[in-house]
């Protein structure tokens, strides 16, 4: 418990240092202050999780938080690709060498998937969606299917109409993707989960979401090398870089 407590100390005070290093643009905290953000705050939700219930999905298990690390970047470079058809962000103040920069997209890419995990065992930790239940999901075979075909058309539309049906992109993933996990671990899958009329995790691991996309709006705005959006008919009222 020391040691938690440590890392949470730690991690808190070179947030707060880092936060004051890059206002004065001091280099690199001026332009990787992203990095420098989510590589601390990261360990400190760990920690948090840690000292409530004694486990964290980030801290004592290196072997895990290293699998998590690698599929976050496997993901996000899967949305990098389709950004190239859809152009829908863009990097700018990144560094010219490419070896360099390669290094820095793999630790912003790394942090996506433990990011959100973790948020989403702290929100249940604070108990912050006790329980959500709704009525029974007849979850059947053809069902299945039915929702990855779904899930196939949205991206097929993405790549018909993008500057219309680019926001499918992420729902159509989820379409294609929780099929396949419930057909090897139901209980793990959303479907499984709506299967028993229990939509608890679903709502915990949206607003999960929600608050790692702030945080990473916010952590970017500050950031010299960011991300910036060019979002078709949607291009205006920005929160920090966010239309």
């Amino acid at each position: 418990m020391s040691r938690d407590r440590t890392i949470l100390t730690l991690g808190v005070a070179l947030h707060a240092i880092f936060f004051a290093l890059m206002l004065a643009e001091v280099e690199p905290f001026h332009t990787f202050f992203y990095l420098f953000a989510w590589w601390t705050f990261i360990p400190v939700i760990g920690a948090i999780n840690r000292l409530k219930t004694g486990d964290s999905l980030v801290l004592g298990d290196g072997s895990r938080f290293f699998w998590m690390a690698s599929c976050s970047v496997v993901v996000w470079l899967f949305f990098e690709s389709w950004n190239f058809h859809l152009q829908n962000w863009l990097y700018h103040g990144i560094v010219e060498i490419t070896w360099l920069r390669w290094i820095g997209y793999t630790v912003s890419f790394a942090t996506v998937i433990p990011a959100v995990l973790e948020t989403d065992l702290l929100l249940g930790n604070l108990r912050v969606v006790r329980r959500l239940t709704g009525p029974a999901l007849n979850v059947t075979p053809g069902f299945l299917y039915a929702c990855v075909t779904v899930g196939f058309i949205m991206m097929f539309l993405v790549v018909l109409l993008p500057d219309y049906c680019f926001p499918l992109l992420w729902v159509g993933i989820v379409f294609i993707l929780d099929p396949v996990l419930h057909h090897y671990d139901p209980s793990a899958s959303f479907l499984g989960q709506a299967r028993r009329g229990d939509y608890q995790r679903l709502a915990r691991m949206m607003l999960a979401g929600l608050v790692c996309g702030v945080l990473w709006e916010f952590w970017n705005f500050w950031s010299a090398a960011k991300w910036v959006y060019s979002i078709p008919l949607l291009n205006f009222w920005r929160v920090f870089e966010m239309p």
